[in-house]
């Protein structure tokens, strides 16, 4: 835009170009600043689509990382209410001097738990273990080197429609038939289960006598 030098004053001998003057010194600072401003307003093409660009990078990142650690957390919390319920239904056991139960199966890709007397048929519709805990079905899968019930074997399996069952005697110990360790493990996907270094997080039931701990990973193998 060609600047218009009218804002000084000079020598007038007339009134009316001193007004006019005037009013063409308004005109020009108003459009100087209105086209000042609008050279200055919004962003350009290029700087929206570099942001764009930074901002998908950055969620390219992040996101990954997100749901390593959303996973960790469902399985670490899964794993902490087994324990749970293990430890629920020795202590029972040994209060009421009776044999319990905790009894494990996957129902529609989710996986159940029951404690109960081992003299009753395991009532999965009031367990509320995982529910609880806002998980949805396909979120974690369960698995255990349980043959038959307190037989702990060398390899880890998934667990399916089959009930896999633990029992603790009236002294909150395993029968002295059991096999240990027993594990229970709890992973993100089915196929982390069987696999050396899925994540995984389990209760391995370590003695006859009942002690427990929880581990994670190539531990739960």
């Amino acid at each position: 835009m060609k600047k218009l030098i009218v804002c000084k004053s000079g020598q007038q001998s007339a009134k009316s170009r001193v007004i006019d003057s005037s009013k063409q010194c308004l005109i020009t600072k108003h459009y100087e600043y209105q086209y000042s401003s609008q050279e200055n307003a919004g962003f350009s093409l290029v700087e929206v689509i570099a942001v764009a660009l930074m901002v998908g990078i950055l969620a390219t990142i992040a996101i990954p990382s997100w749901n390593a650690f959303i996973n960790r957390q469902r399985v670490g919390k899964a794993n902490e209410a087994v324990l749970t319920v293990l430890q629920k239904a020795q202590q029972e056991a040994k209060n009421k001097k009776l044999k319990y139960s905790v009894s494990l199966r996957n129902s529609n890709n989710l996986p159940e738990l029951a404690f109960h007397p081992d003299s009753e048929t395991p009532d999965f519709s009031k367990d509320k273990t995982f529910s609880d805990l806002g998980l949805k079905t396909g979120q974690i899968s369960i698995g255990s080197n349980l043959n038959n019930p307190n037989q702990g074997t060398s390899s880890v399996s998934l667990i399916t429609t089959t009930v896999k069952k633990i029992t603790f005697d009236n002294n909150g110990t395993l029968p002295v038939d059991a096999t240990v360790p027993i594990k229970i493990v709890v992973a993100s996907s089915s196929s982390n289960i069987t696999q050396a270094n899925g994540l995984k997080r389990c209760v391995i039931i370590e003695t006859l006598l009942g002690g427990m701990r929880s581990a994670k990973d190539s531990a739960c193998n």
